[in-house]
């Protein structure tokens, strides 16, 4: 057999063994794309996953603000202790904050990293030394100012997602903020 036969008849061997795998391949490929249906059970537990993920971050946060607001209030022979309890919620916040990085978006992931360093940053300016004052700082505005911007991002990924998978926003779901 000459060259351009050989080749010929490796040419005609391996569409025909190709068209045999397309064939064999189709009717499974076809399956599996009716088996795949966008089913809004699982993506209403994913909904509800990441919701109770983006609020557990977010009260975690308000309890380390919340201890903040109150220092100034907080007897000295109590600090320590108080100072300890602020400590472990905000390794609690590290946590949580993991958790958000795995299961969101670029813009939830930043306003997550703002939460965290807003609270190091009040956690470290906590001095045991400090003088008692008689009055409370208003907790809703430390609260508000610092997880509402969160809060906002999350709704928004929520939606996008929503938008993404169903093609309309979910508006039932239970809010954020």
């Amino acid at each position: 057999m000459d060259a351009p036969t050989a080749f010929l008849a490796a040419l005609a061997v391996t569409a025909a063994g190709g068209a045999a795998a397309a064939r064999m391949i189709r009717p499974s490929a076809k399956r599996a794309a009716g088996d795949f249906e966008r089913d809004g059970e699982a993506y209403g537990r994913i909904h509800a996953r990441r919701t109770q993920t983006f609020a557990d971050f977010a009260a975690a946060a308000d309890q380390v603000t919340d201890a903040v607001m109150l220092w100034p209030a907080t007897p000295p022979a109590a600090r320590p202790a108080v100072l300890d309890d602020v400590r472990a919620h905000l390794q609690a916040l590290h946590a949580r904050h993991a958790a958000v990085l795995l299961d969101s978006g670029p813009a939830v992931q930043a306003a997550a990293a703002a939460v965290v360093a807003d609270c190091e940053r009040l956690v470290d300016g906590l001095d045991l030394d400090a003088a008692p004052t008689p009055e409370l700082l208003p907790l809703e505005q430390g609260r508000t100012g610092l997880t509402l911007p969160f809060l906002r991002a999350c709704r928004k990924y929520q939606e996008a997602e929503s938008v993404r998978y169903f093609g309309v926003a979910v508006r039932r779901a239970p809010r954020l903020s």
